[in-house]
């Protein structure tokens, strides 16, 4: 059954308040999105100015040590997930 010119028009419209709505809510967040890619760069800039006052050796010791710190908090959470629910269950 086809429809009529009205409820098409009416259906247009509705579309289009609807995009326009999620637009005037994108505009706040969009106005300030070019600063992104300067922020990132200027960041990236004091880091790497910061790795070229340190040495490599100490770099990596800290990398390393990082490393380790979050491979023990992983291990002792993915534990903690293995033997918390059991207990749950025993006492509910």
């Amino acid at each position: 059954m086809a429809r009529s010119p009205v409820e098409i028009q009416a259906d247009m419209a509705l579309t289009r308040r609807v995009i326009e709505r999620r637009l005037d809510a994108l505009t706040p967040r969009a106005s300030r999105a070019w600063q992104a890619p300067w922020i990132t760069g200027a960041g990236a800039l004091a880091f790497g100015f910061l790795l070229s006052r340190v040495p490599l050796g100490r770099v990596l010791r800290v990398g390393a040590r990082a490393a380790q710190t979050v491979i023990a908090v992983a291990g002792m959470v993915a534990t903690l997930e293995h033997v918390l629910p059991a207990r749950r269950r025993r006492v509910a």
